[in-house]
């Protein structure tokens, strides 16, 4: 199993989600100084590189759920993986956040690009709040927006719709997939970025 760093989990073991996923344009880290250099031989199989996205998934699943239960929303983010096996969160912290999303979006990409370059880093999933257009009713649909780019793989982009129940318990729907870009590693080859589909409830 993959180790981790960066900020502490806040989440129960409860809120673990069966979202099976094979997998938003996102800041600044504190926490990639000490990322460790790409060993010689990357001894992986196509289980290992999905495992290790299903991995960076589930961790962001699980720290942004308590801010977006609590408020309704989540300030964007993304999870890296090191050659080290240890996942690392990027992002501001509450003190430092800025009113403007798009800036934090843009100094996450460019910090996971710098990384990759320098081969620190072998993924990343980036995470944000996101609102799309269902195709059964033309209503606004909210969801989270997690793009996932690999070094060894095609980039995914991947919609998770949710909604706040009646008991005000967050509840996340079906997942939908598409290809994604993969603006971070570009020997890995890039895929054409088609538009999510809302999934129907």
């Amino acid at each position: 199993m993959s180790k981790k760093a960066g900020i502490p989990l806040k989440i129960s073991k409860t809120t673990l989600f069966s979202v099976f996923m094979i997998i938003c344009w996102l800041g600044i880290s504190a926490t990639t100084a000490n990322v460790a250099a790409e060993p010689t031989e990357l001894p992986y199989s196509s289980e290992i590189v999905r495992q290790e996205m299903q991995g960076l998934v589930n961790e962001g699943l699980e720290q942004l759920v308590p801010e977006l239960a609590e408020s309704n929303t989540f300030y964007p983010f993304a999870i890296i993986l090191g050659h080290d096996g240890i996942m690392r969160i990027m992002g501001a912290t509450v003190e430092n956040r800025q009113p403007l999303v798009t800036n934090v979006v843009t100094d996450l990409v460019a910090e996971a690009k710098q990384l990759a370059k320098s081969r620190r880093i072998k993924a990343v999933a980036f995470f944000m709040d996101y609102v799309a257009l269902r195709e059964d009713t033309g209503l606004k649909q909210p969801g989270i927006r997690i793009e996932l780019n690999h070094q060894l793989s095609e980039a995914l982009s991947v919609f998770v719709p949710y909604r706040h129940a009646a008991d005000g318990k967050l509840q996340l729907l079906t997942t939908q997939y598409s290809r994604g870009k993969n603006i971070v590693f570009t020997t890995a080859g890039t895929t054409g970025v088609k538009g999510l589909k809302t999934t129907q409830e």
